[in-house]
């Protein structure tokens, strides 16, 4: 029958796991002293275990691979219809624009026209990303860079 390794049940906590003894092949390299690993001895077997320990008890957070929430995130903001700058700031935007070009000739804003604003500010923005993108793809880059945008912009055939 094969020999398996099984998980032994510690009563006390606090005892240290027991080492298994591998025989040196004369193949592989001698382990570095004071490594722990390797000898008989309990006292020089015993010696690199707090730092096992402690990296047995830090449990590195999970972490998606490059990638896969960036998908996620396209998938739900494709699904979803609600708008994606929020409404204040652009709000103060849109008066700071007017306050600039009308000279105090329009002063105030629907709320239904600030809506139907940013929705067709979003849906300009949307659409010049797309292009941009398509820019980037060929160039044969994944990144998204100013001149991807700026050529959209100059092959749009409207002056934006």
């Amino acid at each position: 029958m094969a020999r398996t390794k099984h998980q032994a049940v510690r009563k006390a906590k606090d005892l240290p796991k027991k080492k298994l003894q591998f025989v040196r092949s004369p193949h592989r390299r001698a382990a570095p002293a004071g490594d722990g690993g390797g000898t008989g001895d309990g006292a020089a077997a015993g010696a690199g275990t707090p730092g096992r320990q402690e990296q047995r008890k830090k449990k590195k957070p999970h972490r998606w691979r490059p990638g896969t929430v960036a998908l996620r995130e396209i998938k739900k903001y494709q699904k979803s219809t609600e708008l994606l700058i929020p409404f204040a700031p652009f709000v103060r935007l849109v008066r700071e624009i007017t306050d600039f070009y009308s000279r105090g000739n329009v002063s105030r804003w629907t709320p239904e026209a600030l809506l139907a604003l940013q929705e067709a500010a979003e849906f300009h923005l949307v659409e010049l990303f797309e292009v941009a993108n398509l820019c980037a793809i060929h160039a044969r880059r994944f990144t998204l860079m100013q001149r991807d945008i700026q050529l959209a912009r100059r092959i749009g055939g409207r002056r934006w």
